[in-house]
């Protein structure tokens, strides 16, 4: 069962078109999916920018700690 996008009745998944209003049911799949692809779309990109920002965080902690040991190494050789 699914509800039409017309009239909001539930119909049969078998149905092609709705008995009640008559609005035709693979429409509204092919809507569905190109949403379903939209949003897994940005799901992935969010992921991928968040995985992005995450190495950079790391990488910046990395930085960090190496400047912090050579101002350290330098203040102990004046």
């Amino acid at each position: 069962m699914c509800i039409c996008g017309g009239c909001g009745k539930l119909i049969d998944k078998k149905f092609y078109y709705c008995p009640w209003c008559g609005k035709s049911r693979v429409v509204q799949e092919k809507d569905d999916s190109a949403e379903l692809r939209y949003a897994k779309f940005k799901e992935k990109q969010f992921q991928k920018r968040y995985n992005q920002l995450e190495k950079m965080e790391e990488q910046l902690d990395s930085l960090e700690k190496e400047l912090s040991i050579l101002v350290l190494s330098a203040e102990m050789h004046k």
